[in-house]
């Protein structure tokens, strides 16, 4: 007869069959204990998400040019860009006012609407309209980024990893789709929806951009805190 000690007890069992039968029986009782079910997914998800290898998407070349040239930032309506960045007042022209709903509708894609495109001035008060739609813009995403992060602190890597590269993988389906709006309206007849979806690439670049600096911090950190810490960043230059 072999003797086997057990947590710090003598217990006896005639074979190694019994005393591996036991501990497998030890083991289903530890199974169908109140919460260890989810305890053990929850221990399996934070293993995953150590585990889970982040991949990097590396923007195209025509991304990162796009996402370096000057939108309304730098211009001589500089300004209004600064302001409407911040407050959503209208842009009065003197035959038109514009208001977040008419910018909300031109980040989107063609057709835009017959009084803004039909605007015969329209040319003229592009400069004035591009520096307050990228201020709107500028707006929103501040907006969409401090509640997203909000909701994503909690979450553990790998959820993370694969909601940026979801939002990577729309957004760059988004700028082909801006890119073929630019292609098919480059005609003088077409000239203010050219303007206004060349004014979105533009601006999806910069997005794309940013959203591969996000996925590259959260590929090179093992915490998650880094990543939240350079979002936080980068709103500041928004402010």
């Amino acid at each position: 007869m072999e003797i086997w000690r057990n947590m710090g007890r003598r217990i006896k069992y005639h074979t190694e069959e019994e005393r591996q039968a036991a501990r497998r029986i030890q083991s289903l009782e530890r199974r169908s204990e109140p919460g260890a079910k989810e305890g053990r997914r929850q221990e399996n998800r934070k293993a995953y998400a150590k585990r889970k290898v982040v991949i990097v998407p590396e923007p195209p070349e025509v991304v990162r040019a796009l996402s370096s040239m000057e939108i309304g930032e730098h211009s001589l309506f500089e300004h209004l860009f600064l302001h409407h960045s911040i407050i959503p007042d209208p842009l009065e022209l003197p035959a038109i006012t514009l208001t977040d709903a008419d910018f909300k509708i031109m980040m989107g894609h063609p057709p835009y609407p017959s009084h803004i495109i039909g605007l015969p001035s329209f040319e003229k008060d592009w400069p004035v309209i591009s520096a307050v739609f990228h201020g709107y813009a500028n707006r929103r995403f501040v907006s969409e980024q401090e509640k997203w992060i909000a909701g994503a602190v909690l979450r553990d890597r790998a959820a993370l990893s694969s909601e940026l590269t979801k939002s990577y993988r729309i957004l760059m389906r988004e700028w082909e789709q801006y890119r073929v709006d630019v292609r098919d309206h480059g005609h003088p007849d077409h000239l203010a929806t050219e303007f206004i979806a060349f004014q979105n690439r533009l601006w999806t670049s910069r997005r794309l951009m940013w959203l591969a600096e996000d996925l590259k911090q959260l590929a090179e950190g093992e915490q998650t805190e880094a990543l939240f810490v350079a979002l936080r960043a980068r709103l500041k230059h928004f402010r």
